[in-house]
């Protein structure tokens, strides 16, 4: 573990610049000096409530200036945070605290009587209530602050229950600490002022409010994350960094079509969680006058595997690689291997993208068969599927669940919603495939059209000019939006459901 940890920075600033804005949020902005007494102040909460070494405390709140508070009072106790998706319902919270033994579950503004409920019935959970915020009152006691090892559990994660039940993927200090410390291509210094944007319960979230601790930036907190709000807080208080999913680089670029602003202090927006078109990310870079940063990462790995720099999206020779997820991070190894045998795949192939990393989990809590099946011999099964090219530029195609096998043929959603996106009728497309008779299963795509004008048929005309013949769509749906998790990503099981049911009548 770094001898220079994220805590101990935060109490050097305190002392050498102790006036200096470190995050605003909600109601008053904090100094570092302040955001230090309130973590001290916070800590003896937590102590007072039996936290301690090995306990694990739910962050159950939205984003605001409570998450940095309470994130690092956790570490002073030598406890674990954990990311509670507060979005989820009761009954799902519950399981899930129960599936890794939750002993404290703090609650942000209006969400005490809710954390209470999920409470109910639940033996050893115990409820922190940090509704009036950062607990002025209290006097912070030295001795309640324990110094870390670097075996201690740091974070827990759930990653995003896209294809399932989210599991828990638990970080340690030390690989926390590291990865941090790895800001790959963001260029991230004390001059910089970040927007969190992403939910802090997951970890794109969580590792962006991260940096801004280890590196001293001013973190901004916003209760209005509609495009037209983050459009207003990258004016408003001048940030020069953020991190958005493509569906939301989407929705900011309409907001600026629309409406056009000046931005001149954006200087960065590092963007991943989902694939992203060629046609959007080149509307991007003429609306937002910034450098972009492609991230390729998963909650088991810690973070970053892979990512595309600036210089790499002005590649003028190589358009393509504007879709590919950038080269492995300088910590990661990455191999293509056969679906099937394993067998490590040449340059150019498709296969099953797999990841090592010091940095990674070793494995979920409570999960010890999908744990066998995802880490093996220090590598991690990302279960998505890709190729590497002659540069070593990785290209994600999609998840081996989503692969669309269709009369013999393999079929990856990706290529075909790059084709889909060319047309400049479509906001944002996803494609999956359902169970059909005579092909096994039947490629569809879901479209979200941007105006009246687009029909079903022009996509398909326009697919069969572009793809090969058995990857063109068998069935379009214009839909109004495509369902999502809490951090972007595509949830295609919804859009077979929903396809099946209407299907059936």
């Amino acid at each position: 573990m770094p001898t220079r940890t994220i805590d101990s920075t935060v109490r050097e600033r305190a002392r050498n610049r102790p006036d200096d804005i470190a995050v605003i949020g909600l109601h008053q902005p904090l100094t570092w000096r302040q955001l230090d007494e309130a973590a001290d102040r916070a800590a003896r909460v937590l102590a007072e409530n039996g936290v301690g070494p090995g306990s694990l405390v739910g962050w159950f709140g939205a984003n605001d200036v409570g998450y940095p508070v309470v994130l690092l009072a956790t570490w002073r106790r030598r406890a674990g945070l954990v990311g509670v998706n507060w979005r989820l319902p009761d009954h799902d919270q519950r399981s899930l605290a129960q599936e890794i033994s939750l002993t404290h579950l703090v609650s942000g503004a209006d969400l005490t009587d809710r954390a209470e409920r999920i409470a109910e019935g639940l033996c050893g959970l115990t409820v922190v209530d940090q509704s009036a915020p950062l607990w002025p009152d209290i006097e912070p006691e030295p001795e309640t602050v324990l110094e870390p090892e670097p075996g201690d559990t740091a974070m827990v994660f759930f990653t995003s229950g896209s294809t399932g039940t989210p599991k828990s993927v638990p970080l340690t200090r030390r690989a926390n600490e590291l990865t941090v410390a790895n800001p790959n291509g963001h260029g991230i210094h004390a001059g910089t002022r970040q927007l969190i944007v992403p939910p802090v319960f997951h970890l794109a979230g969580a590792m962006w409010a991260q940096y801004g601790l280890l590196y001293g930036t001013t973190q901004v907190y916003i209760a209005d994350a509609s495009p037209k709000g983050i459009v207003d807080a990258l004016n408003r208080y001048e940030i020069t960094h953020a991190v958005f999913v493509p569906t939301l680089i989407r929705a900011v670029v309409d907001q600026l079509r629309a409406e056009p602003v000046a931005l001149p202090s954006f200087r960065h927006l590092a963007y991943g969680a989902a694939p992203i078109t060629q046609s959007l990310i080149r509307e991007a870079l003429e609306f937002l006058d910034c450098e972009f940063c492609q991230v390729f990462g998963m909650t088991e790995i810690g973070g970053t595997a892979s990512f595309l720099r600036n210089e790499e999206h002005l590649n003028e020779g190589k358009p393509a690689r504007l879709t590919s997820a950038g080269r492995p991070a300088p910590t990661v190894q990455l191999q293509v291997r056969d679906l099937a045998t394993g067998e490590v795949l040449p340059t150019g192939a498709s296969g099953g993208l797999w990841v090592r990393s010091p940095f990674m989990a070793q494995g979920y809590i409570g999960r010890e068969r999908e744990t066998r099946a995802v880490f093996v011999d220090g590598w991690l099964n990302t279960r998505d599927v890709g190729h590497l090219d002659e540069d070593g530029f990785v290209y994600v195609e999609g998840r081996s669940d989503d692969m669309i096998v269709s009369g013999g043929e393999n079929v990856h959603p990706g290529e075909i919603e790059n084709a889909i996106a060319q047309l400049p009728q479509v906001a944002e497309c996803a494609v999956y495939g359902v169970l059909d008779e005579r092909w096994g299963r039947k490629v569809c795509a879901a479209v979200v059209p941007r105006g009246p004008d687009l029909t079903e048929e022009a996509v398909i005309e326009h697919c069969r000019t572009v793809l090969a013949g058995y990857k063109v769509p068998k069935l379009v749906r214009m839909v109004p939006e495509l369902p999502r998790t809490a951090n972007g990503k595509l949830i295609r099981k919804r859009l077979i459901a929903e396809t099946a049911e209407e299907a059936a009548g």
